[in-house]
């Protein structure tokens, strides 16, 4: 807290109280909330000249945080704000100087939430080079915050920062020197602590997000580990003699409602059992500094507006050749290809799955898996010639979920394979699990780690969330209407296509493709009403959020 404390909680309680009536105004309409919201801000734009003493930084991230959102949300949906102009000065004149500077010596929840404030500020402002650095900060502070086992041995050190040697990151990290998945940089200080660090790190990617920027896909590893393990251990669970010797500050607060919405309801990870218990045990989440109302703004919120991205697809002709083509996912429209390669397969394939940008994964009639390296795509393609991997592989449907795991279905069993490294051999194809018999079904693809989705012949539309062998939880989307469908696509994001008999493309939506529910699966019309004549299709998987 700020301390001595002349007007600073007065400013954060003010800048809170704006984003609160901003949110009113924005969803009830009432011009009432919206007046209160501006007269607040003008209040302040008329007589704020800076932030002084030792707190000052992070005071001016508290604040700066909640009035950017509130003047955000004010100029995009109300018009008459004749000081628009002069809280938008004062933002970049008094605010946006600090936040924007960094804190690299502090505490890492100090930075990440003047970042926090920086990034909404650039935002409100138009300001691409602040939002550029902002981000910028937010990538280079990430893994000086959380840590992950593939860092190394140690923590990285936050960049610009005192902390060069092997004994400063430990002293920075409070002592602490066994490092696992999720500890963060102040766990052994306390867990409110950390909450604000993670919370910030949600909030920049969220902000990010709505520009068109993902940072989830830097973060969501670091997130997942982290917020499960101080949920499991806030929750109870038993503090290691190697944790900060064994004792931790269990305080922690309603900080995880963003990133576990992003993490869980967007993205399909379904691993964060004590996040998902403690986020659920602290609803609905209120007001504290730079947090404000959570629960109602991210519970069971999937998307940004609408997916964004670019799906990327393969494809091969009746004779062998390869096609490459992209779509707007967004609109829908194609916007490249098809571009066809001139050279053919050289064997009739059988099953294809993409795994990036350009390696797919081919099976032939007679069970061999061959691993396709495309060279160029762009006014032309071109592959390298097949490499046999290995034999055996007598799928008549593979997907890759876009993190580790392909899945294939041979004579109605479905199994699920590890795949290690971007360009695999057959030694990084490992762990052939058979997950279940059953899976009769007509088309298959990826929509997320373990989520899978396909038809039937009867035209059932079936998702599937894959634990483990015997594991599976199986939602039903469609009884019927499905069946004109010979391939199915999703790039990831709730998108997905669906190839018709008469070569037509199609496209849908579902707002969240991991609640199991049909309800908010719409079509987003047609893609092209011919032109598809592939044998086999398939989508990069993780290109759309």
């Amino acid at each position: 807290m700020s301390n001595p404390d002349h007007g600073c909680s007065d400013e954060r309680k003010d800048a809170m109280a704006a984003y609160t009536h901003a949110l009113q105004w924005y969803l009830t309409k009432d011009s009432r909330y919206a007046d209160k919201a501006i007269q607040i801000m003008d209040a302040w734009s008329a007589v704020i000249a800076k932030h002084t003493g030792s707190n000052a930084p992070l005071q001016t991230g508290w604040a700066g945080a909640n009035f950017s959102r509130a003047a955000e949300l004010i100029k995009h949906t109300h018009s008459g704000w004749a000081q628009a102009g002069r809280f938008a000065g004062k933002l970049r004149s008094v605010y946006l100087p600090t936040v924007i500077a960094g804190a690299p010596n502090n505490n890492g929840n100090w930075e990440l939430i003047m970042t926090d404030a920086a990034i909404g500020i650039a935002v409100h402002l138009d300001d691409r080079a602040s939002f550029d650095r902002a981000v910028a900060t937010w990538r280079g502070r990430l893994p000086a915050y959380v840590y992950l086992k593939t860092d190394g041995s140690l923590p990285k050190a936050p960049p610009n920062s005192k902390y060069d040697t092997k004994a400063e990151i430990i002293d920075y990290w409070k002592g602490q020197t066994t490092f696992v998945d999720g500890l963060t940089q102040e766990t052994c200080r306390d867990f409110w602590h950390t909450g604000w660090g993670l919370a910030a790190i949600s909030h920049v990617a969220e902000t990010a997000g709505h520009q068109g920027v993902d940072l989830y896909a830097k973060a969501k590893h670091r997130l997942r580990f982290a917020m499960n393990l101080h949920a499991r251990l806030q929750l109870g669970g038993t503090v290691p003699s190697w944790l900060c010797g064994g004792k931790v500050t269990k305080d922690l607060g309603e900080h995880f409602e963003v990133g576990f919405n992003a993490l869980h309801h967007r993205l399909g990870y379904d691993d964060m059992p004590y996040a998902k218990q403690w986020v659920e045990k602290s609803r609905p989440a209120g007001v504290s500094h730079f947090l404000g109302w959570e629960t109602l703004t991210h519970a069971q919120n999937p998307h940004f507006g609408g997916p964004k991205g670019v799906t990327s697809v393969y494809g091969v002709m009746p004779d062998g050749r390869l096609t490459y083509t992209t779509i707007d996912a967004a609109t829908g429209k194609r916007t490249h290809g098809a571009v066809v390669s001139t050279a053919t397969l050289g064997f009739t394939p059988k099953a294809m799955a993409t795994l990036n940008y350009n390696t797919i994964l081919v099976t032939d009639t007679n069970g061999k898996l061959y691993r396709v390296d495309v060279r160029t795509n762009r006014d032309s393609l071109t592959f390298n010639p097949p490499v046999l991997l290995g034999s055996g592989f007598t799928h008549d449907l593979l997907a890759y979920d876009g993190t580790s795991h392909l899945f294939g279905i041979a004579n109605g069993t479905l199994h699920r394979y590890t795949i290690t490294a971007a360009q695999p051999d057959l030694a990084d194809i490992t762990d052939n699990t058979a997950i279940g018999s059953g899976f009769t079904l007509k088309t298959l693809t990826a929509t997320g780690p373990d989520w899978i989705l396909g038809t039937t012949a009867e035209g059932q539309l079936i998702s599937y969330n894959i634990s483990g062998p015997g594991s599976v939880k199986r939602y039903q989307l469609r009884d019927s209407t499905w069946q004109a469908m010979d391939h199915l696509l999703s790039p990831g994001g709730g998108v997905y296509y669906g190839h018709s008999r008469d070569n037509s493309m199609h496209r849908y939506l579902d707002i969240n493709p991991y609640d199991g529910r049909a309800g908010d699966l719409t079509g987003q019309g047609t893609v092209d009403a011919s032109g598809w004549a592939q044998v086999l299709l398939s989508a990069q998987p993780a290109t759309v959020s």
